[in-house]
Formats: structure tokens, C-alpha cells, sequence
């Protein structure tokens, strides 16, 4: 390697470390944040709800900084992907859990298959589902719809919410995350899930719905390694 691509190459390493020590110290932040509510919610009487809702909305918060913190982490220092056959039914299932969990009053309608074959790092795809669905629950106004299909693409998942539509800016930060603070959990969401699908012939696209709201849309193809012809 010349001294040239030496220098060009330290800006990509010093944001590396960066994001690393990032990633340590306020993992270790965090970590003392959950201690403290586990503690407080164990010592909290049950007669005090609104304490208890504030300090449950405390950890909930945390845990979506953990998962920015750790997005940010995974984009700027790129983990080795180890693919395998999973479900996209159940990833989504799991991650849907977390979004009732935190949006109780939301209405989320469920539709579709399970045993939906995808070839993909569950361990990365995970973390990148929960985000995106926070970030539509979010935006949404009343209401979520989940549609699960195969078809003769492959496997999809149709992630709908009401409310208003996203302006041409806004659809046009998602496909650069670090752009702007808006739309910060949707943007990171989408950028990780592009980089631990895309490989696999991927995609995901975000656009307005005809009677209001926005349609993210996960494409993954039918493959032969996933156990569904092609």
C-alpha cells in the first residue's frame, strides 16, 4: 500500500474507531440506564402507574438509541454476513412484538403466510426490522398494515401506515441516512436492511399511497438455496 492510499484511507479508519468507541461508551451509558429502571420498577409500587409508564418509556427509549448506536456501527464498519435459510415471517412476527409492545393504543392489522423463505444474516436483518417498524409505528396515525406474499418474485412484505404521505425530500433522505436528524430511525432502518439484503438480490422501496399514508415494500427473491425455485 503507498503512503498516497494511506492517507486516503485514514479518514475511513479514524470514523471507524470512532464508531466503535461510540458504540462502547454509550452501550456501557445504556447499560446503566436499564439497571437503574430494573431497580426502580422493582422498588415502584403498583399504585404508581404514571411513574412506572415514564420509567417504562425511559427504557424503551434506550433500547432504540442501542439500536441507532448499533446500526450506525454496522454501516460505517461492515460485519461479516453469514446468510442462511430464515423465515421472513417469523423475523417480521418478532419484531412486530416489540412495535404492539410500545404502541399499544396503534392498530395493527396482520395479513399473509408464514414459512416465507429468504436467504439473509438474521443477526443483522433483526435489528434493521425492529427500526423500520418503530419508525413507521411512529409515523403512523391510528393504524399499521402488515402483508406477508409469495409470489412469483419471491417473498415480499408490504409494510403500510396511514397518515400524511412523505414530500420528495423526505422519500429522497432515506437513501442517505446520515443526510439529516429527520426521519433518523426510518432512514437507518432502511440503509442497514440495503446492506445485509441487496446482496441477495434484495430490495426495498419506499413510496406515497394513493389514499394517504406510505408503503415500504421488502422484496426477496424466490432462490433455489432457500429451499423455493426459481
Amino acid at each position: 500500500m503507498t503512503d498516497e492510499t494511506e492517507a486516503q484511507d485514514l479518514p475511513l479508519v479514524f470514523t471507524q474507531r470512532l464508531a466503535r468507541l461510540l458504540r462502547h461508551e454509550v452501550g456501557d451509558l445504556l447499560q446503566s440506564v436499564y439497571s437503574v429502571v430494573a431497580i426502580l420498577l422493582e422498588r415502584l409500587p403498583e399504585d404508581r402507574p404514571q411513574e412506572r409508564r415514564l420509567l417504562g418509556d425511559l427504557k424503551a427509549r434506550a433500547e432504540v438509541c442501542r439500536y441507532q448506536i448499533d446500526a450506525v456501527v454496522d454501516l460505517v464498519v461492515p460485519v461479516q454476513q453469514n446468510p442462511v435459510r430464515s423465515d421472513l415471517a417469523a423475523l417480521v412476527n418478532a419484531a412486530l412484538a416489540d412495535v404492539r409492545k410500545r404502541y399499544p393504543a396503534l392498530e395493527i392489522r396482520q395479513e399473509g403466510e408464514g414459512g416465507l423463505p429468504i436467504l439473509v444474516d438474521p443477526r443483522s436483518m433483526a435489528p434493521g426490522l425492529v427500526m423500520l417498524l418503530l419508525g413507521i409505528a411512529q409515523s403512523a396515525h391510528t393504524s399499521m398494515h402488515i402483508s406477508l406474499k409469495r409470489s412469483e418474485e419471491g417473498q415480499s412484505c408490504e409494510l403500510w401506515r396511514d397518515g400524511f404521505p412523505m414530500s420528495a425530500e423526505q422519500l429522497a433522505w432515506l437513501e442517505q441516512p446520515f443526510a439529516t436528524t429527520h426521519q433518523a430511525l426510518f432512514g437507518l432502518a432502511a440503509a442497514l436492511i440495503r446492506r445485509v439484503s441487496e446482496p441477495h438480490g434484495a430490495r426495498i422501496t419506499v413510496e406515497n399511497v394513493p389514499d394517504g399514508g406510505v408503503c415500504v415494500r421488502l422484496l426477496f427473491p424466490a432462490r433455489a438455496d432457500t429451499g423455493v425455485a426459481e
